[in-house]
């Protein structure tokens, strides 16, 4: 049975306690005023470096949640792989950082490209960034993560082609690619990859990505990729392209690469 998840923002003290936990005034007014925590509840903590416990509440007070470690949770892996997103109008943006966090991405980059209708900077970038943080947030939680996606504040395209080095591998899925391939696990084997390599998807907003966006990461040696014959909405080609590739590095029941 899955126990209640929290993020702590400090490490725990030493000794098994109990102690008072260090949580957001948000995760505290849930834990309080909406589960109605008690003496006796379990719940699951994580501390920021990804040290994951089961612990036992002992009792609580206004504003504080007091707890004893009862055991160590086995930390998950999260594979070394960056969804660079073309940001969308609307939703959809919250929708692929709620699933692709939940499919286990290390980081999210939002973009602007060419085609992007939407234009953040300043506080509206801001706001934009702090409500795509709380969504992966409450993802992580909910998909028992022991870690939170980094989110980056929205930056041009051209800031990433600057960043392509950071990477072993970048891929590009492209509606223009071949519909015969190379896919992504074909890609990834022609280029070498392990589960351990550090891995970028680049998917563009609605419309795409321009054929010089393509071909300008193509330059500092992305490969495009197909998802196949079908065109995706960009919101759907991130998930899958995600989902294709961690599953190919190991994760999702996938196989490991040495």
């Amino acid at each position: 049975m899955s126990q209640n998840r929290f993020f702590l923002t400090a490490p725990l003290p030493e000794g098994r306690g109990p102690h008072e936990l260090s949580l957001s005034a948000s995760d505290v007014h849930h834990a309080l005023t909406v589960l109605r925590m008690k003496a006796g509840d379990m719940i699951a903590v994580v501390e920021p470096e990804g040290d994951a416990w089961l612990m036992r509440v002992s009792g609580t007070e206004t504003g504080a949640v007091f707890a004893e470690l009862w055991e160590p949770l086995r930390k998950g892996e999260t594979l070394q792989l960056t969804l660079v997103m073309g940001v969308s109008k609307g939703h959809k943006v919250d929708l692929v950082v709620e699933k692709v966090t939940e499919l286990g991405v290390e980081a999210i980059r939002p973009v602007i490209t060419e085609r992007s209708v939407v234009r953040l900077s300043g506080e509206k970038g801001l706001k934009r960034s702090e409500r795509w943080q709380r969504v992966a947030r409450a993802a992580a939680k909910q998909s028992e993560r022991t870690s939170i996606p980094k989110i980056a504040d929205p930056v041009p395209l051209k800031d990433i082609l600057k960043e392509a080095e950071a990477f072993d591998t970048v891929l590009v899925p492209w509606e223009e690619a071949s519909a015969t391939g190379p896919g992504i696990g074909e890609a990834l084997d022609e280029m070498g990859v392990t589960s351990g390599s550090r891995v970028a998807v680049v998917v563009g907003p609605e419309g795409g990505l321009t054929a010089e966006e393509v071909y300008a990461l193509e330059a500092v040696g992305a490969r495009a990729v197909t998802l196949g014959r079908t065109v995706l909405r960009s919101e759907t080609a991130g998930i899958v392209a995600v989902a294709l590739c961690l599953y190919e590095l190991g994760a999702l029941g996938g196989r490991e690469r040495g």
